[in-house]
């Protein structure tokens, strides 16, 4: 194995292990650059490339189609992940996904939060009629007993809606338009456990079966996975998301790490300025606003110009009609001067033939 292919390895499996909880600022560490708020509520189709000024790929790559994107392993250690740029201060996310089958392999949708904060659906892929709902608070890893079990059938094969609803006092799970799960601040280790500040978004799927992971880790994925009985494919159909809060960013005044230290900054997002930017008009639409006699007069010009074109091919024919008699009389003209000229000259031959000729010369016929 060569040293470089080892590098390459050690790579993929630091981007695995950080492709959907991770943070490039620890706001409870030191002050951070404010977050992008989303500002509004909003629904993304996920049928074709999504805007990346909004939503970025952050690992390996995700393959849109009529149905949705598709994040698919098909190789070792590949993670696509898809993350918002935008966060939300509390508020809803609806997601429409059908989930990847096959042991080893975990799909999963997050809400994570520059402090850690953390809010999870994951589906184990041996488990098709099942997701489970998660939550950590500033990275406290350190028991592995907040989990809910929820059934869901067909989850591989048929779109479901899981929806999150967050506020500052409770966080509910919900699936398929029915509340599954509530957890309120207080529970949540007296709120310090609970998720309360601002979080962006992030999809996608990992081997967490593969032998690189922790024992554990693998058991809890339904083995280690078989990367050649592959590829396999979580679908998000569509999302929605509202967030609870308006306003242009999120701003940590203090490393507490508590809702209430969060200044939401007063003006519009990128994100919404994005949004509403005027898409260039399609010809069809451009037409569509046309008064009724801008129409008018602009069928009047096409006829018109319609039937100058058809006059002048017209006359074009015509023209070539008349030449070409003119041609054919000027040939006939000719070809009877010629002959009438062979004709005189053949005459001449005769008689001067006949002056040359000995007396009681008869020709023979």
């Amino acid at each position: 194995m060569s040293f470089f292919y080892v590098l390459a390895l050690l790579a993929a499996k630091v981007c695995l292990v950080t492709a959907q909880t991770y943070s490039n600022c620890n706001p409870l560490n030191k002050t951070c650059p404010a977050d992008q708020a989303l500002g509004t509520n909003h629904t993304w189709y996920f049928n074709s490339t999504v805007d990346d000024t909004i939503w970025n790929v952050t690992n390996d790559q995700i393959y849109y189609t009529d149905e949705g994107a598709n994040f698919t392993i098909a190789e070792k250690l590949q993670s696509p992940t898809l993350q918002s740029n935008f966060y939300i201060f509390f508020g809803i996310v609806e997601s429409h996904v059908k989930m990847a089958k096959g042991g080893g392999v975990v799909s999963s949708v997050v809400l994570e939060s520059d402090d850690l904060d953390e809010i999870d659906w994951e589906w184990v892929g041996y488990n098709t009629s099942g997701v489970q709902s998660n939550y950590y608070g500033k990275g406290n890893d350190s028991s592995w007993d907040r989990a809910g079990y929820h059934y869901v059938p067909n989850a591989d094969t048929e779109f479901h809606n899981y929806t999150t609803y967050w506020t500052a006092e409770k966080l509910e799970w919900w699936i398929d338009e029915e509340l599954v799960r509530t957890l309120n601040y207080e529970d949540a280790l007296g709120g310090k456990n609970y998720p309360q500040t601002p979080s962006n978004i992030r999809y996608g799927v990992w081997p967490a079966g593969d032998p690189s992971e922790s024992l554990g880790t693998i058991e809890w994925a339904g083995g280690e996975i078989n990367y050649t009985a592959g590829p396999y494919t979580m679908v998000v159909q569509k999302v929605r998301v509202h967030d609870f809060h308006s306003g242009k960013e999120y701003e940590y005044t203090n490393h507490s790490g508590s809702w209430e230290s969060i200044k939401v900054v007063a003006g519009n997002s990128t994100t919404v300025t994005e949004l509403n930017k005027v898409p260039k008009e399609t010809l069809a639409e451009k037409w569509a606003k046309l008064s009724t006699g801008a129409k008018t007069g602009i069928y009047v010009a096409i006829a018109v110009v319609g039937a100058g074109a058809a006059s002048a091919f017209i006359f074009f024919c015509l023209k070539q009609r008349k030449s070409g008699r003119l041609e054919h009389a000027l040939n006939d003209a000719k070809w009877d001067s010629e002959r009438t000229e062979m004709d005189n000259f053949q005459s001449e031959w005769k008689q001067s033939e006949w002056r040359h000729k000995p007396r009681g010369y008869q020709p023979v016929n």
